[in-house]
Order: C-alpha cells, then structure tokens, then sequence
C-alpha cells in the first residue's frame, strides 16, 4: 500500500472510531481504500521487475564493467592494438556479469525469493537480460573504437564466441556447485575462458587473423546455442529454489 492511501484508510480509521459510527457501517473512505488495495495486482509486469533490477544490480558489477571499458578505450586511443585480446575481452565481460546474475544463489537467497510474487527465477532472468545489454553495448562500442572494416567484423566475432562460452559455462559450474559455492565456480569457470584465449593467441596467432572471421561467427553460433541451454537451465532451477543442489542432494541420501 502506497504511503497515500495508507494515510487516508488511518484517517478513515480515526474518523469512524471518533464518530463512534456502527462497526457495519464502515466509511466511503475505508471501502475505496481497501478496494484499491485488493485491484492492485499481486505480481508488478516485466518492465517494473527489469526497472527494479536495474536500481538493484550491485555497484561492484558496474565498477567492474566501467574498469575494464575505460582500460580498454584508453588502450584503443592511445593508438595499442586491442584487437587480439578481444576474446579476452568478452570473457572479461561475462565474468563480471556473471558474479551479479549468481549473487542470489552464493547468498542463499534462492530459496525466499522462490516465495516472493517477483521470485529468484524473475530476478535472475532480469538481471541477465540487463547486464547482457550491456555487455553487448560495451563489446560493439570497444569494437568500432578499437577496428575498422573487415577486421571490425573479426574482432567482434572474437570477443562474442568467449563471452557466450564463458557466460554458459560460468552458469554451468555455479548450479552444480554447492550454494555458497555458485559466485565462485562461476568466476573460476569464466576465469578460464579467458586463460584459455590468452594461451590461444600466444599459440596460435593466425586463429586471430581477420581472414577467420567466418570460423569465429561459426563458433560463436554454437556458443550461443550452449549458453542458451545454460540460461535455460538457469532460470528452470531458479524456479524451484536450485532443489537440485549437490548439498541437499548428499543430505537427503
């Protein structure tokens, strides 16, 4: 109940008791306020849960973001060649998106929030789909910054292929992990994306030619597949309060 209505049904209250009126015979005041109050729909729609989120995500998911875009722009103006650590790039990205889209697992919330109107499922499906905006906003602008013509296309392909495998894969580790595990399996798993695309460019240089353009958008097509299962996955264990965790699982046996 808004701090408004609130006022005049405890006005309504106060006049009728002071009055000292019947208690069937409650004021026009009183009905409204409580017809109100029960029209109110219990659940708020997508675009109030994603608006909410957006208030909610944790300053440390967007200091990080912020660090690694400004770094990354400084690099690109100051004339150094980011273009090879695109996927390093991108993996970067998920990592930090991904420490706020588990939060409410690692904090043991899932299971309050599985009993909220706006529950763990919703939350966790709003705050992907704004971290993931950004994350896209971020690795385009870093992309046409930093690349031009063919390359631009290269290099956003690089940086999209180890994003989507270190976000499926980072929400992999952190529901099969123990709750106060999730944050932190998911850091380690998309930690390792990046590793393994620093180790890639250093063993492989030509994998990061622009003429690789179409295997990296072909890689990147499969990526998106793996992390739209994981996302999937995701939001089916939300819904029941990630019953299936590996603790509750050895305790019930």
């Amino acid at each position: 109940m808004r701090a408004r209505e609130r006022h005049v049904l405890e006005g309504a209250l106060r006049d009728h008791y002071r009055a000292g009126e019947a208690v069937g015979a409650a004021p026009r005041a009183l009905v409204e306020a409580v017809r109100a109050e029960l029209a109110r729909p219990v659940r708020p729609g997508p675009l109030a849960i994603v608006t909410a989120q957006v208030r909610r995500i944790g300053a440390a998911a967007w200091v990080l973001h912020g660090a690694l875009v400004l770094v990354v722009a400084a690099l690109a103006l100051s004339g150094v060649d980011v273009a090879p650590v695109a996927g390093a790039i991108g993996s970067a990205l998920a990592l930090a998106s991904l420490t706020e889209v588990t939060r409410s697992r690692s904090c043991g919330m899932a299971e309050l929030e599985a009993a909220c109107a706006v529950n763990a499922q919703s939350v966790a499906c709003a705050r992907a789909l704004v971290l993931g905006c950004a994350d896209a906003a971020a690795l385009l602008a870093l992309v046409l910054l930093a690349a031009e013509g063919p390359g631009a296309w290269a290099m956003l392909a690089q940086g999209c292929a180890p994003y989507l495998v270190a976000a499926g894969a980072g929400l992999l580790a952190a529901r099969r992990a123990a709750s106060a595990d999730a944050t932190a399996a998911a850091v380690a798993s998309a930690t390792g994306v990046c590793a393994a695309c620093v180790a890639l460019r250093g063993l492989w240089p030509a994998a990061f030619a622009p003429a690789t353009a179409i295997g990296w958008w072909v890689a990147a097509a499969l990526a998106f597949a793996f992390a739209a299962l994981e996302v999937r996955a995701w939001l089916r264990s939300a819904a029941s309060a990630f019953s299936d965790d590996p603790v509750r699982a050895a305790a019930a046996l």
